[in-house]
């Protein structure tokens, strides 16, 4: 039996999905060029990115829902303030950037956006200086989920590695 707190299984499934979505997204952009040639040009790269944009936007969404009916586990001390505020406040930023940067990356769009060629949502129509904010918005708060994740996985490591306590099981464990 396990004698440390553990996430829901929907929590896990939620966190995992959205680690996929959100790495998908970035390789499209970063290796667009190459991957163009395999998935038939780059209209369909930004279909592509644009489509996963939205999955995380509503995976989002479905993940605070979750946090705010269940809660999530205390897996650290509370004796660890420090790690407890770099932990929560890491995490915070993580949500909002993962709200941030798909609907900036909508609003940053005149076109219509098409969801994997399904759905299509229509364009909200503005002056051009709010779609350059919305753009640079949207690679602003871009790299800054990309940063937050990489600290997030540094803190998850350093958990696992250098202090052997089970806060990385705590998302991984059945």
């Amino acid at each position: 039996m396990q004698d440390y707190p553990q996430y829901r299984s929907q929590q896990k499934l939620i966190h995992w999905l959205s680690a996929v979505l959100v790495i998908l997204a970035f390789l499209l952009i970063m290796f667009k060029i190459i991957l163009s040639h395999f998935l038939g040009g780059m209209p369909n790269i930004y279909l592509l990115h644009k489509s996963i944009g939205v999955l995380v936007f509503i995976v989002t969404i479905w993940r605070i829902k979750v946090i705010i009916q269940y809660g999530i586990p205390e897996v650290l001390d509370k004796h660890q303030r420090l790690q407890r505020i770099l932990s929560k406040s890491t995490q915070g930023f993580i949500y909002i950037f993962l709200l941030i940067a798909p609907l900036s990356g909508y609003l940053m769009s005149s076109r219509p956006l098409n969801v994997f060629g399904l759905v299509s949502i229509p364009a909200i129509d503005m002056p051009n200086e709010f779609y350059l904010f919305f753009h640079s918005t949207h690679l602003i708060s871009s790299y800054l989920l990309a940063v937050l994740i990489l600290v997030h996985i540094l803190g998850a490591l350093y958990h696992y590695f250098w202090l052997k306590d089970k806060v990385l099981q705590s998302m991984l464990a059945k």
